[in-house]
C-alpha cells in the first residue's frame, strides 16, 4: 500500500513536467498511463507485477521501452471489451504525424502453451493496424501509425485497443503513447 502510494505521489509530481527533445520544439502529446484514481486495480500493473504474472505463465516480459525518454515502468492494461484514450495534437502545419504505442509484449519460454494473440488499433473511428503475437511471430515495439492531417481533424486522436474475441483477460497493455511530427529514425531509441 505505501509502495502505490509513494508512486502516485511520484507519478502526480513528474504530471507537470514535459519531455522535449532537441529535434521538437513544442510540448510532446504523450500518455504515460500512471495510476489514475477511480481505476480498479486490475486496470494498471507495475513492471513488477506484469513480470510476476508472466512467470506463472511460463512467459518473459520485454520492459516498458525508454523510446522519447518516457520509462516510468506503470502500464493501462487493455481490459476484453477494448481502451479508448485521446492525445491532442496542436495543429501547427498540416504535415503527416506519427503515433507510437509502447505496447506490453511477452516471449514465450521453452514447454509453455502461448496461444496466438491479436489486437487491433483504430485511431477516430478507423482501423490502422492489427498486431499478431503468438510463439513464433512478434512484434517491434513502439508501434508506429503514421497519420495523415485529415486523419486527425482539430489535432484530435482519439486511440482505441481492441483485442481479439480468443484473448480473454489482460494480455494487452499499453505503457506509453506518444505523438512526433518527424518519423522515428531506425535504431533511433528517441533520447
Amino acid at each position: 500500500m505505501k509502495l502505490r502510494t509513494i508512486l502516485l505521489t511520484a507519478i502526480f509530481l513528474c504530471f507537470g513536467l514535459e519531455i522535449t527533445p532537441q529535434t521538437e520544439s513544442h510540448s510532446i502529446p504523450k500518455n504515460e498511463f500512471g495510476m489514475d484514481e477511480g481505476l480498479l486495480p486490475e486496470d494498471t500493473a507495475t513492471y513488477p507485477e506484469l513480470k510476476n504474472w508472466a512467470i506463472f505463465q511460463s512467459y518473459e516480459l520485454v520492459p516498458d521501452s525508454p523510446f522519447m525518454g518516457i520509462q516510468d515502468f506503470i502500464c493501462r492494461m487493455v481490459p476484453d471489451t477494448g481502451l479508448r484514450f485521446l492525445l491532442e495534437k496542436p495543429v501547427t502545419k498540416k504535415s503527416t504525424v506519427y503515433l507510437y504505442l509502447d505496447l506490453t509484449q511477452y516471449k514465450p519460454l521453452p514447454g509453455s502453451r502461448f496461444k496466438p494473440k491479436k489486437i487491433t488499433i483504430s485511431v477516430n473511428g478507423i482501423p490502422k493496424l492489427s498486431i499478431y503475437t503468438d510463439r513464433s511471430r512478434s512484434f517491434k515495439n513502439p508501434v508506429e501509425i503514421p497519420l495523415e492531417p485529415s486523419e486527425y481533424p482539430e489535432g484530435k486522436i482519439l486511440v482505441e485497443l481492441t483485442p481479439s474475441q480468443n484473448t480473454t483477460g489482460r494480455f494487452w497493455g499499453i505503457w506509453d503513447a506518444v505523438v512526433l511530427e518527424n518519423k522515428r529514425s531506425e535504431g533511433d531509441s528517441g533520447h
